[in-house]
């Protein structure tokens, strides 16, 4: 990198005569290994971008922060003046320097850029919001015809008529079939039918003098755009999708490819919906993770994404439940879903959270039940839905209960509440019903708002929870990582996001908010006047900043053919997002002293 990169946020958000400005104000230094760049009690003049080399943030023998390539440090001291910590050089080390009088002249003529120095995380984080959708453009050039999920295609022999081939294409629900003859392959389609039609042809007709000779193909290595143009120079809405050795084996039709490069989840869904066995829905599952990388890459907030996906595995599970489920068991029964899943924040396939009520008095055979929940569990399995650690999955007999059980197990949540209880209790206010007759869950929710009194003592209990883990943010503001297999990590879930998302809970079952999702009772709280407007903007953007991040990390993972996680590596993080992790940490302090006050927490 030789010349000023404007890509990296904040500087992505200045103007052309901004970007001059800045320009012609920049330098470029070298330090030498061990060379020290700032340190406690010198004046902080100068804002520095990491070219080439390794700086190191130091608190006396603690290591803060690592500063690698497009890094930039430090800019909280360039706003005070001066730094608390040693700053020197792990590697020699290029960098831009900033002149600090150019930096502050440009943070009073551009706010957005201002307010990655002076504005509180929420103004941050908006600002961040607002790159371009580089990544999703990548992802649409280089993927191939094998990255989406293929339909298997229909074949019929040449000898099989009109008939054979109207029936075939109903009973599949297909709008095309290949046709073989000898070694040759052709295609039929329901537009045929309409020339069919017009030209009286007899449905006891052959398909061989009405199938197109051969089929036009593709490979699955093939990139998409390439047979998009295929399609559109042939004028056809369909490909045969060829294996290694030239047998077609699959058909790629023009909407499946059209759904991929425009991120239509309707047409996910609708694929869901039309779904026969659990192959079909293993092949509409893998799509939504794809859907996931995109909608992600693109910069769709989190929150408006976690809702698209808990539409989107509604859909799912209630399909499989209903393919798996007797009929007498799915119409006396309620599907539900927990957790980050019933609450619309889960962004990756993570831990099923799942249950069942059933009617009381229901006379459904109990290895009926026992027979579908396990398959339905398997299920979710093989779809990539890992099972729950805790075990909090419907095919445990203690969460597949009929009404009147389930009346007595949120009786004993409340009245005998021990930590496991309210661990257990905390999952099921979650709740959200995905299949069979919701009035079941309506009925179990009227019984927890009879049990639940106005005793503080119970909701300062259930609240207690928010101490079970520490706040990951030292007395000035570093990071306090673990060692995890030879890396400094964070578990972005127990330090941060639990609080928010359990403390929002405890808030809202003593208010009475019915809403499930943390963002919408952030928003009840603050209407209620429980929170201020300002904490509860912060806890709102610190809550969608760390999802993201953990979404973001979970991907990269997934990239790498390893599975997704709690664990952020903090030497992989940029200075920006370090910097900005650390702001919204800090909102989790605020947030859980607040909590400690009102729930009254050192009392226990």
């Amino acid at each position: 990198m030789t010349r000023f990169d404007f890509s990296q946020p904040p500087f992505d958000c200045l103007t052309p005569g901004e970007r001059q400005q800045l320009e012609a104000a920049a330098d470029i230094v070298f330090f030498a290994e061990d060379a020290e760049v700032m340190a406690p009690g010198q004046p902080v003049d100068t804002l520095y971008i990491v070219i080439k080399g390794i700086v190191r943030e130091m608190n006396g023998d603690e290591l803060i922060a690592v500063f690698r390539e497009r890094d930039t440090f430090d800019s909280r001291a360039l706003i005070a003046g001066e730094t608390r910590h040693r700053f020197f050089v792990h590697e020699q080390t290029l960098a831009f320097a900033l002149p600090r009088a150019a930096v502050l002249a440009l943070t009073e003529q551009n706010t957005r850029f201002g307010a990655f120095f002076y504005a509180g995380v929420a103004s941050k984080l908006d600002a961040m919001s607002q790159q371009s959708g580089n990544r999703e453009t990548q992802t649409l050039l280089t993927a191939r015809v094998g990255d989406l999920s293929l339909r298997a295609a229909l074949r019929l022999d040449a000898h099989a008529t009109v008939l054979d081939a109207a029936c075939a294409m109903k009973r599949h629900k297909v709008k095309s079939l290949l046709v073989s003859r000898g070694g040759e392959t052709g295609i039929f389609t329901v537009s045929d039918f309409r020339d069919i039609i017009i030209n009286g042809t007899d449905t006891a007709m052959p398909l061989a003098g009405l199938a197109h000779w051969p089929v036009i193909a593709c490979r699955r290595d093939d990139y998409l755009f390439d047979a998009l143009l295929t399609m559109t120079r042939h004028n056809i809405q369909r490909l045969a999708v060829v294996d290694d050795d030239g047998a077609a084996v699959d058909i790629l039709e023009q909407v499946d490819l059209l759904a991929y490069f425009s991120n239509h989840s309707h047409l996910i869904a609708q694929r869901l919906e039309r779904a026969e066995n659990l192959d079909e829905l293993e092949a509409a599952a893998a799509q939504i993770t794809r859907l996931v990388q995109i909608l992600a890459g693109s910069g769709l907030a989190v929150s408006p994404l976690g809702r698209l996906l808990q539409a989107l595995n509604a859909r799912l599970f209630e399909r499989t439940w209903r393919l798996l489920a007797p009929p007498a068991l799915y119409g006396a029964s309620c599907l539900l879903v927990m957790g980050s899943e019933g609450r619309g924040e889960q962004l990756l396939k993570t831990d099923q959270d799942n249950a069942l009520i059933l009617r009381d008095g229901n006379g459904i055979d109990a290895s009926a039940v026992v027979t579908a929940t396990s398959a339905f569990s398997d299920a979710l399995t093989r779809f990539g839905y890992p099972p729950c650690p805790g075990g909090v999955m419907l095919y445990r007999p203690e969460w597949r209960l009929e009404v009147g059980a389930w009346r007595e197990r949120i009786r004993r949540w409340v009245y005998a509440p021990d930590g496991e209880a309210m661990m257990q209790l905390a999952i099921f206010v979650d709740a959200q019903p995905v299949a069979g007759d919701a009035s079941l869950l309506a009925e179990c929710r009227r019984y927890l708002e009879t049990c639940m009194r106005d005793d503080s003592a119970w909701f300062s209990r259930f609240a207690r929870a928010v101490e079970q883990f520490d706040t990951p943010l030292g007395l000035f503001a570093q990071l306090l990582t673990r060692e995890q297999d030879g890396r400094a990590t964070i578990d972005l879930k127990k330090g941060g996001i639990f609080a928010i998302v359990h403390g929002a809970r405890a808030l809202a079952l003593e208010t009475g908010l019915a809403e499930s999702n943390t963002f919408d009772r952030l928003q009840g709280l603050v209407r209620q006047g429980v929170l201020e407007a300002e904490l509860g903007a912060d806890l709102a953007e610190a809550l969608a900043f760390m999802l993201k991040l953990r979404l973001t990390q979970g991907l990269a993972a997934i990239e790498r053919g390893k599975p997704s996680g709690n664990l952020i590596v903090a030497s992989e993080l940029s200075s920006l997002e370090r910097d900005l992790l650390k702001e919204a940490l800090a909102v989790v302090k605020r947030f859980r002293a607040l909590l400690r006050h009102h729930f009254h927490l050192a009392s226990f």
